[in-house]
Order: C-alpha cells, then sequence, then structure tokens
C-alpha cells in the first residue's frame, strides 16, 4: 500500500483517472465541435433524448453541471433552434426542456458521436474488461457524489 500512495505521480490512480478523463472528453470536444455543438451541448441533447421535458433542475443534476452554467448553456441552445424552455403547467415555476425539431437532428449527430466513442472504447477491452470497469467506475461514482459541482 505504501508503495501505491509513494509511486511516480502517473502512475497513481487518481492521476490515471485525470488522464483518461482529460483525453475523452478532448476527443468528445473535438468530435462535437464538429457537428457546431460544444461537449456540454452534446450531452444535453443526448440526456433529453431519453428524457424528453425534463425540469431544468432535474437536467443539471444528471448532466452534473451548476444550474446557473445549465441556464447559460440552454440560452445559446435557444438562440440556436436546439430546444425551448416552457414552465411546468403543474408548477409555473418549474422550467422544462424540451427538444425542438433542429435540436431533435442535432441529437441524432451527437448519439452517432457517442456510438462511435463507445466502439472506440469497445475496441481497447475485452467484454469481461468493461464490465468490471464500469462496476468499478460505478463505485467510485458513488463514493465520490453525483451531485453537480
Amino acid at each position: 500500500m505504501v508503495a501505491e500512495q509513494t509511486g511516480r505521480a502517473d502512475e497513481r490512480l487518481g492521476h490515471l483517472l485525470m488522464q483518461v478523463s482529460k483525453l475523452l472528453r478532448d476527443r468528445v470536444h473535438t468530435r462535437m465541435e464538429g457537428i457546431g455543438l460544444s461537449r456540454g451541448q452534446g450531452f444535453i441533447l443526448f440526456r433529453l433524448g431519453h428524457e424528453d421535458g425534463l425540469p431544468q433542475t432535474e437536467l443539471a443534476r444528471q448532466t452534473m453541471v451548476r444550474p446557473a452554467t445549465l441556464t447559460e448553456v440552454l440560452q445559446r441552445m435557444e438562440s440556436a433552434g436546439l430546444v425551448e424552455r416552457r414552465p411546468d403547467p403543474a408548477d409555473g415555476r418549474v422550467s422544462r426542456v424540451f427538444l425542438t425539431p433542429q435540436g431533435e437532428a442535432a441529437r441524432r449527430q451527437a448519439e452517432e458521436i457517442w456510438r462511435e466513442l463507445e466502439a472506440d472504447l469497445n475496441a481497447i477491452m475485452t467484454a469481461e474488461e468493461r464490465a468490471a470497469l464500469r462496476v468499478l467506475l460505478g463505485k467510485l461514482r458513488s463514493a465520490l457524489g453525483t451531485e453537480a459541482p
């Protein structure tokens, strides 16, 4: 255990996770940029494609983004015609976010990028390795918390 704590920085688990995370973020950013979206916009479209009409606060939680940051991103997405926000009929204080037809088209493109990235990752590991990694990453996410910063 001491060896793990005193090992080279680039061999430490936290450092490796940060490196892999950055490499994935950069890859997603480059591919999303190619279709005119930011990485965050692509992820928002992806979430809305699975559950359109999410309350804005729930969308912030699911995307792990601060509510104020999400508001700014959604304003840009509204200006681009990708989403629209509507008051919740049961509670006018709640704003729900919906894909527009243009947003649905962009979502399909973003979803294809996510599928390609998943295929890239799947090609690196065996099914057993992927299953084990999912379990371990799930444990880390649960232990570290899943709420937006």
